[in-house]
């Protein structure tokens, strides 16, 4: 049972500390996009996302 309570708090925190960067990345091409007038794509490039942070990226900027 303690292990099992120790490996939740673990994927909590893993998933907390995910939701951060996510945002964060967000909000830094946000920033990148309207301070420099590039596009999405560029700004990207700039941050030299992967392939799958950019799906993920493309799925917040289209909502």
């Amino acid at each position: 049972e303690i292990e099992k309570m120790c490996n939740l708090g673990e994927m909590i925190e893993k998933e907390a500390i995910q939701k951060t960067r996510k945002t964060e990345r967000i909000n830094s091409i946000r920033n990148i996009v309207e301070g420099f007038q590039c596009s999405l794509e560029k700004a990207m490039d700039i941050l030299k996302l992967t392939d799958d942070e950019r799906k993920e990226i493309r799925k917040y900027f289209q909502a």
